[in-house]
Formats: structure tokens, sequence, C-alpha cells
């Protein structure tokens, strides 16, 4: 399936926009953002952290993967996109954990 939508910027430059895509879930309100996770999803995410020992460099690896090289930036991304642990110290600082 493929939809292709033109738009105009500054009226003098047409640019058009693709998107390529295998299936279409139309979700309602409720279901945005909710994953379900099964057991056996369960089971392969801890035989894959059991088993990888450099399980950081591959999944790095998985960011960009038609982009050669800079593996210090995409190691850099998957930090961001997986976040981190909020804190909060006893002397009242509040560290964000999405940071």
């Amino acid at each position: 399936m493929c939809i292709v939508k033109y738009r105009l910027i500054y009226s003098t430059i047409a640019h058009r926009t693709i998107i390529i895509a295998q299936s279409v879930n139309v979700l309602s309100g409720k279901d945005i953002g909710q994953t379900v996770m099964t057991e056996k999803d369960i089971d392969n995410i801890k035989k894959l952290a059991r088993t990888k020992k450099h399980l950081f460099d591959l999944l790095a690896q998985s960011v960009a993967p038609s982009i050669f090289g800079h593996d210090y930036i995409k190691k850099a991304i998957l930090l961001m996109l997986l976040g981190g642990m909020e804190k909060n110290l006893t002397n009242g600082i509040h560290i964000r954990g999405y940071l």
C-alpha cells in the first residue's frame, strides 16, 4: 500500500511524502501505547539477556542499521530511548529518569 501526498512549501517547492506499509491497524483511544507481551516474548528477552555477552553493542547496532559506523552516537541514542530511573535523594534533590 502506498499513499502519496503533495504539499506546497513557500508556494514554489513541491515535496512528495510517501508512506509504505505492510498493514495498518486502527487503534482506538484506549489502545494507544499499550503493548501486550506474551510469556514467549518475556522468555525470549530473558534468554537474549542471559546468552549475549555484548547485548548493549548488539542493541546499538540495531539502531539505524542502514547507517554504517557512528557507534558512539547509536549508543547515545539507545540510552536516550531506554531512559533511566527516577531518583529522589535524601537532601530533597529530584533527578528525572528520562533525561
